[in-house]
């Protein structure tokens, strides 16, 4: 019996040897890195949504959902777009939310970017009284996208600039007709063109809209690239948010181009992909080139294929860093007081502190340095404190307002030394 009362100790030893490994990484939704815009019921936006309200909303959102998809008809009321403040950091980053009742409840819905879905949470409407809750008319979920008559005024303005362009060569010319898609309150619509021959897809534009919808035109457009003697045939995506053009070919004096469009559906549903029009380029009466365009919609989000607007690509699903002060310096880019941490090292940082033994930290605090993680909308700051000793140096990292932290590896330490003395 004595045997195994001694063996069961020494499992129980091991077992609490093992005890000292924690995840020290905990990155959340940050108010300091985020800001809000009021969208009204008429589509008005209101900028500054003040900081409490902001992380009201982030709060909630972070949240488990109580349903993942919006109620099958429901009210609108008011709508907010958050968006994450430094967008030089890692590109695009919203969260589109919005107030909405049904027959028996209210709920919040959030839709991430780059989440086609929604997350919806059942909320008390008395938590949120800076939230206009005007009645508005029931609606039915729609799930598709349709296509329709292209609005007299949007007819005129490219009318409009074709008259221009007479006199302004810089300005494109739109080649009739138009057409009008209005985009369902869920998924992803992705405008994509193929080459004859490859396989090899190129996004045009790509988006998820808001709870609202929107109305999207579509029109081609031949635009001047090089004086008179270049141009382009464009794809110009233009609406209540977007309004760009996306180049699909060129072609120099002495070259002709066709453009084929193909009959449309009245809808467009989910998982579903339609011919949209084919470009053809000739010369001497030849075709030189010949690009097919598509339209797809997605019921999720998925990454656009060979997307070259980084702008508004989709934000890197990889870890960022900064050694700075103050959020606001992060936030103004002001890369003065900003060192960046190579990507390669906020990864090797991030896994190190995912797994790590957390003790009281050793060394001098660096006053005047913080390291912010950054992933996709979320952070987390430490405090830094720095040991040297003979052949040794140790970083430890601090979560604010706490008096343990973690202890970097060895060469983890070195490598972020190197950037804490730029």
């Amino acid at each position: 019996m004595k045997r195994y009362i001694h063996t069961g100790i020494l499992v129980g030893a091991v077992l609490l040897a093992g005890c000292g490994k924690e995840n020290y990484l905990n990155l959340t939704y940050d108010v300091n890195y985020w800001g809000g815009i009021s969208t009204s019921i008429t589509g008005q936006e209101i900028p500054d949504l003040p900081k409490k309200q902001t992380a009201a909303l982030l709060k909630v959102c972070q949240q488990k959902p109580d349903m993942m998809h919006l109620p099958d008809r429901y009210t609108q009321h008011e709508g907010f777009n958050l968006y994450f403040l430094p967008a030089s950091v890692q590109g695009r980053e919203f969260q589109h939310v919005r107030f909405l009742s049904d027959e028996t409840n209210d709920y919040l819905a959030c839709q991430p970017i780059r989440h086609a879905n929604y997350a919806v949470h059942q909320i008390k409407r008395s938590d949120y009284p800076f939230v206009n809750w005007s009645k508005q008319p029931v609606k039915t979920k729609s799930t598709v996208v349709r296509f329709g008559p292209v609005p007299k005024e949007v007819l005129a303005q490219q009318k409009q600039e074709n008259e221009e362009r007479k006199e302004i060569k810089e300005l494109g010319r739109y080649l009739f007709p138009s057409y009008q898609l209005s985009l369902p309150p869920e998924g992803q619509l992705v405008v994509y063109m193929k080459e004859k021959g490859k396989d090899k897809e190129h996004t045009l534009f790509e988006t998820t809209e808001s709870l609202t919808g929107s109305e999207l035109n579509l029109a081609f457009r031949d635009s001047p690239t090089g004086g008179v003697q270049q141009s382009a045939i464009e794809l110009m995506v233009s609406g209540d948010l977007v309004g760009f053009p996306s180049a699909i070919q060129e072609h120099v004096n002495g070259q002709t181009y066709q453009i084929e469009r193909k009959q449309l559906p009245d809808s467009l549903e989910t998982g579903q992909t339609v011919p949209f029009a084919t470009v053809r380029k000739q010369e001497d009466g030849k075709i030189v080139q010949e690009t097919s365009i598509y339209l797809r919609f997605n019921k999720t989000y998925t990454k656009p294929m060979n997307y070259d607007y980084g702008f508004l690509q989709a934000s890197s699903t990889g870890y960022v860093g900064f050694i700075h002060q103050s959020p606001k310096q992060l936030v103004d880019s002001d890369y003065k007081y900003v060192s960046t941490i190579p990507d390669q090292l906020a990864k090797k940082i991030a896994q190190e502190l995912k797994e790590t033994e957390v003790m009281e930290p050793q060394g001098t605090k660096l006053k005047q340095k913080k390291l912010t993680l950054m992933r996709q909308g979320k952070s987390q700051t430490f405090e830094l404190f720095e040991r040297k000793r003979a052949k040794k140096l140790e970083i430890y990292v601090v979560k604010s307002g706490s008096k343990t932290g973690a202890k970097l590896s060895g060469s983890t330490s070195q490598t972020l030394s190197e950037v804490l003395n730029q």
